[in-house]
């Protein structure tokens, strides 16, 4: 048979068998196509070089440093592929490349003298990841609502449980989701879903399994989430919303015959290999609001959570003890130094009052009982606050939050971020009044703290990390890389460790916020915050040389002006003092007294024009830190110019 005889019979053949095969796309497609292109200028007055102020202090990072211009690109595509199914995908391009960096291939040649100035790296490269890949499909099946294939942010769960990804890591998580309805009108929904667990910090270490990291632990393919919801409404006055979450790190077994001596049948190796829990973490919430529609002023929310984190030290590396305390679950042990699961719970309730004597005064009140080793792994590591108190960590310029985990992410921020701090172990209550009249806005807060996590002589060398050089207030303004006086090497930077040795803490927070809609300007406005902190602790027992007393006064005042609907300029000032009796040193050494004086200017504006949007924030400070000479410490001394320009156009 000749070639065209047997193509033509293939084509024949093809032909008829085309009605029966399934259809590999559909008939008619529509999808949308957008884009966003964001450019970042960085200057400050020193000699380093980069597009972020704080990256990641572990790695061999080439990517922080506050002199250069950087460019991103996202394209996103969204597809209605029929009446039941729908697709997405964005590609992102990784950020890190300057625009002084013409030739970056990532061509990484580790101790090769390079000239050609492609020895940076893939960070430096600017290449297209693919992110937010999913397929979306409503299936006839009873209750079944949508059926979820690919990448999420996680944001279907909540903070105490497995929380909604930071932004630099959105949509790069995947899993499978089955959302549905049980009962009509909403009554009561589900949500299920199985996720691919990150293998960075999702667990002992902040690894799931890299061998370079943690010599026990290489296998991190078989790492899932597990998660459930259901949420439903009793009468229309009652919400309710359970969440759990269960993580499950798995490692090779290391007593698995294929792994311990010859293949032969007679030693029971069969070419399988078996798997060892590394670290397994439960998570629980039950949540409830009540919005009484008879009497509509009111609402009082409550919630419940437990969690149960499990360390096996045969296939985790301990770094409580073998890495400076620096952690983000704790490694428990029994009396019998036996690895248990530490288990925690935690609870609030936040009564709210909305204007009930309709004169403007609105009044909220929280109390807040954390346990002092409930950590949610998982859970929100940064933007998202779960406690109505704005906290120690904000400021005037400064916003921030509170989460309850270990694991809090304060790195590959710029200095205009917010700033987050772990409330594991706070118990206390907020009280907050807020009112509006006319062009006046003002609240006013008090909040008291103890702390759960109050105790003599705990294990924080084997047990519970203690983060190191944590004490004291944190200064986010100028957290810089002098290790003696903040702990820029922990790699979720905290604020403060939530465990010590010796501790017996309490704090009293007192804020007031004000801002004034000048009648007289278009879209001008004054804005003010007055902001004490007492922060007291007792630390040792039956001492009183240790005791920790350290005092902060705030004070911030910022006019905001729109001479165009276009433009919006502001200009600020704030001033911070610090007053902290024996802030360093130890038990062995002693300690020594600190004071600390900032001074910080900023001035802004954002412009849009057309499809483009334009921001440039311009900031001065002045920092004098006095420390005790007798413990051999050094005066300190900022004087720091910075900005950060951005343009962004999206289509």
């Amino acid at each position: 048979m000749t070639r065209t005889a047997t193509a033509l019979r293939a084509a024949l053949v093809a032909a008829a068998l085309a009605p029966l095969a399934p259809a590999a796309r559909a008939d008619t497609l529509a999808f949308d196509m957008s884009g966003k292109i964001y450019t970042k200028y960085m200057y400050q007055n020193d000699n380093t070089q980069g597009c972020l102020s704080l990256s990641n202090p572990f790695w061999v990072d080439n990517i922080g440093g506050h002199n250069g211009a950087c460019t991103e690109f996202e394209l996103n595509i969204k597809a209605n592929v029929g009446p039941r199914v729908t697709a997405g995908v964005r590609l992102q391009s990784r950020w890190g490349a300057l625009w002084q960096d013409w030739w970056e291939n990532g061509d990484l040649k580790p101790g090769v003298a390079d000239t050609s100035g492609e020895s940076l790296g893939m960070n430096h490269a600017a290449y297209v990841k693919l992110r937010g890949a999913y397929i979306r499909v409503a299936p006839p099946i009873p209750t079944v609502k949508w059926v979820t294939i690919g990448s999420t942010d996680y944001s279907m769960w909540n903070e105490w449980t497995i929380g909604k990804a930071r932004y630099i890591d959105r949509e790069n998580g995947s899993g499978v989701f089955v959302e549905g309805e049980v009962l009509p009108r909403k009554t009561l929904t589900y949500t299920v879903g199985a996720m691919a667990l990150p293998k960075l910090w999702a667990g002992p270490g902040w690894q799931t399994g890299l061998r370079d990291n943690d010599p026990l632990a290489s296998l991190y393919g078989t790492d899932w989430a597990f998660a459930a919801k259901v949420e439903g409404r009793l009468g229309d006055d009652l919400r309710l919303r359970a969440v759990g979450a269960w993580l499950q790190d798995w490692e090779t077994d290391r007593y698995s015959p294929m792994l311990t001596g010859q293949p032969s049948s007679d030693r029971g190796a069969d070419h399988s290999v078996g798997l060892s829990t590394r670290f397994r973490g439960l998570n629980g919430t039950l949540d409830a609001v009540f919005t009484p529609a008879a009497l509509d002023v009111i609402q009082v929310s409550a919630l419940v959570a437990a969690s149960s984190n499990y360390v096996s030290p045969a296939y985790a590396t301990n770094l409580v003890s073998s890495g400076q305390g620096f952690s983000p679950v704790l490694f428990r042990t029994d009396k019998a130094g036996r690895a248990v699961a530490s288990n925690g719970m935690a609870a609030k309730l936040l009564v709210e009052l909305f204007d009930p004597w309709k004169a403007g005064l609105s009044l909220k009140a929280e109390y807040f009982n954390i346990g002092s080793e409930y950590n949610a792994v998982m859970g929100s590591r940064r933007e998202a606050d779960v406690l109505l108190t704005e906290g120690m960590i904000t400021g005037g310029f400064t916003r921030g939050g509170q989460l309850p985990t270990l694991n809090i992410a304060n790195e590959f921020v710029d200095w205009d971020e917010p700033w987050f701090e772990s409330c594991i172990g706070w118990h206390g209550g907020t009280l907050l009044a807020e009112y509006a009249r006319g062009s006046l806005k003002t609240s006013l807060e008090y909040t008291f703290i103890g702390y759960n996590t109050n105790k003599q002589d705990r294990d924080v060398a084997t047990q519970y990390p203690d983060f190191l050089y944590t004490h004291g207030f944190t200064d986010t303004t100028a957290f810089t890389a002098d290790s003696d006086y903040a702990n820029v090497y922990d790699r979720g930077r905290d604020p403060r460790s939530v465990y010590t040795r010796w501790q017996d803490r309490r704090t009293h927070l007192a804020v007031l916020n004000a801002s004034y809609a000048i009648p007289a300007a278009r879209g001008a406005s004054l804005a003010g915050k007055v902001k004490v902190v007492d922060d007291r602790d007792g630390r040792k027992a039956g001492t009183t040389a240790d005791d920790y007393r350290g005092r902060s006064l705030l004070g911030f005042l910022a006019l905001t002006l729109q001479p165009t609907a276009e433009l919006k300029t502001t200009l600020g000032y704030e001033y911070t003092r610090w007053d902290e009796k024996n802030r360093n040193g130890n038990q062995s050494t002693g300690f020594y007294d600190s004071k600390t004086y900032r001074h910080t200017a900023r001035a802004g504006l954002s412009y849009a024009f057309g499809g483009a949007l334009l921001g440039y924030t311009l900031e001065w400070f002045r920092k004098d830190l006095q420390r005790d000479a007798a413990g051999g410490y050094y005066d300190m001394k900022w004087n720091v110019w910075r900005a950060k320009a951005t343009v962004e156009a999206a289509w």
